[in-house]
């Protein structure tokens, strides 16, 4: 008699845990079980389907049911819950589509049962017009509404979004494509609350732009009822009326199997697993945004639910489950585990585009993790090339060893780019000094002979060298403010400095210093910046090696101090 695998839930784990099973091994039953009517799809484009940059619904299968079932030889059961795990007797008591109840044996068992919504406790988000967006049902409810409300509405179709993170921005992106009124909610003082204030300056500005408005550092607090449309009342007091609102609140683990099993969870609340997705449970494998994996940077279980990582995991999970049933042992050569995670991931929101891998700065400080900074700004391909785009790397990096331990970037074409290859720097231990030596390809509409990733090694590395001591724009609004503030010195070009300026800061262009000298104050620290970093660098190398001392480079120059005046709402 054939051994059997069991598999609950779809999409990317589940699905992909089914297709590795299979390839391991001919002679293994395997079963898969999913709550919705699709056993794989892409979720992440879902926002996209409400806008109509995806025209239709199909195209959001990855595989059509039919076709997985003949190609794997998988019994697919879609329309079906499962109830609960009976660990004893090794069975798990389903719930089919016509409501009849099946108890299914298993050998082993793959829980992929994915995340749920968090859905705040407040009275309103029960109403017809409130959706979430997590499947492609919810997707398709989603535009049927708004076509209905476009046939019966003169005026702009008014949409609320509950949420400022990965899926509320594109949901509100896609609104503004559709010529919605868009209006986000955010509870953090900042869209994409996760990234670093400063980094995310440039996105908030796009969607304004777009003419989204941005309601931060505020809460909803009810949903009422105006007229038989909808009102969103936030904790401030703020009234917003709508005709549709997304909630877009986040997700947690979808643990409740697990839990009515008595599977230990970790500290996360996720499903607790060993390097092959065995849960406590030995018969039991969990994978997924259900489950936990190492953080390649911490060290650690965490919790991150992204496709990437359930892909892989679903992956490893169906290709140990087989190998525990063929009776390998753990370390047979065949052996799939996840190393680690990064957390790597990106959104456009209105042609801004914003990413992020590893720790943060703020994640780095909260784990009192020892992190020094680095800012580059730079273009996306050679400047002279048309269509070049502006874009803002920033690197975390370990102080005493130069270990890369986070990155994010923000700008438009580029970004997903410098992210890749930098998270395969962190995924390789590399340090910004292994930056500086990175052979990537050029040529004028790709990049430049000198890339963003190699120009922020260089600098990074020329900080450690102690040839460019710095200071970010951060710390230099608190210095500005403190009882010994700093001397800026603005090294631009008159058209630059007259175009906008720091108060109070000394104009010398960095080609007249070495005659001017005699005009920069030698009893106060001096602070200097330029455009971005480079033109301030060589001004503080000439005044270093004339011999004045105390001379930071302002990292990231006069466009990232505006741009973190602004995320702060400090003046300097």
């Amino acid at each position: 008699m054939s051994k059997r695998i069991v598999i609950i839930g779809g999409v990317a784990a589940g699905a992909s845990a089914a297709a590795k099973a299979r390839r391991m091994s001919e002679d293994v039953e395997i079963v898969l079980v999913e709550a919705g009517p699709y056993i794989s799809f892409a979720n992440c484009g879902l926002p996209y389907l409400v806008g109509g940059e995806i025209a239709r619904s199909d195209d959001l299968l990855v595989v059509e049911e039919g076709l997985f079932a003949r190609r794997f030889n998988v019994d697919v059961r879609t329309r079906t819950r499962a109830v609960s795990i009976d660990r004893r007797n090794g069975s798990v008591l389903l719930e089919g589509p016509d409501g009849r109840s099946e108890s299914l044996s298993y050998d082993k068992l793959i829980l992929a049962t994915g995340a749920t919504n968090i859905v705040p406790p407040l009275s309103g988000l029960d109403r017809k017009d409130v959706f979430s967006l997590r499947t492609i049902p919810d997707a398709e409810d989603i535009v049927r509404s708004l076509e209905a409300l476009k046939a019966s509405h003169a005026d702009p179709i008014r949409a609320a979004v509950i949420g400022g993170g990965y899926i509320g921005l594109e949901a509100a992106e896609q609104l503004l494509r559709r010529g919605c009124e868009v209006t986000i909610i955010e509870l953090a003082g900042q869209v994409m609350p996760a990234l670093d204030r400063e980094m995310v300056e440039p996105v908030q500005a796009a969607l304004v732009k777009a003419g989204c408005r941005l309601i931060l550092a505020d809460a909803l607090a009810e949903v009422l009822d105006q007229s038989g449309s909808g009102l969103a009342v936030t904790k401030s007091g703020l009234r917003i009326p709508f005709d549709i609102a997304i909630l877009a609140t986040g997700v947690r683990p979808n643990v409740e199997l697990a839990v009515s099993a008595a599977l230990q969870l970790g500290a996360s609340g996720a499903i607790r697993v060993d390097r092959f997705q065995r849960t406590s449970d030995p018969a039991i494998y969990a994978a997924g945004d259900n489950s936990e994996l190492p953080h390649v940077v911490l060290g650690r279980p965490v919790n991150i639910p992204l496709a990437g990582p359930a892909n892989k995991a679903g992956r490893s999970a169906g290709a140990n489950a087989t190998l525990d049933l063929l009776g390998a042992s753990d370390d047979d050569q065949r052996r799939i585990s996840v190393r680690g995670v990064l957390g790597t991931a990106i959104v456009r929101a209105c042609g801004a585009v914003v990413g992020t891998t590893g720790l943060t700065e703020k994640q780095a400080r909260r784990e009192n993790l020892p992190a020094e900074v680095m800012y580059m700004p730079a273009a996306n391909h050679a400047a002279y090339y048309p269509g070049a785009q502006r874009l803002l790397l920033k690197l975390i990096y370990d102080p005493a060893s130069g270990r890369l331990l986070g990155a994010q970037a923000v700008g438009g074409e580029g970004v997903d780019k410098r992210l890749d290859v930098l998270a395969t720097a962190i995924q390789a231990g590399l340090a910004v000094e292994d930056m500086e030596q990175l052979d990537l390809c050029y040529a004028p509409p790709f990049g430049s002979a000198k890339d963003p990733i190699i120009l922020a090694g260089f600098a990074a590395s020329n900080l450690r060298r102690e040839l460019m001591p710095s200071i970010t724009p951060g710390q230099l609004l608190e210095a500005l403010a403190g009882a010994n503030p700093p001397l800026v010195l603005d090294v631009r070009t008159p058209k630059e400095f007259a175009a906008g300026h720091l108060e109070g800061a000394i104009h010398i262009p960095v080609e007249e210093i070495r005659r001017r000298l005699d005009e920069i104050p030698a009893d106060r620290p001096l602070a200097v910046h330029c455009g971005g970093g480079y033109r301030s660098y060589i001004a503080q190398r000439i005044l270093t090696n004339r011999g004045r001392g105390n001379v930071r480079n302002i990292l990231g120059g006069y466009g990232l101090i505006q741009q973190v005046v602004r995320a702060s709402g400090k003046v300097p």
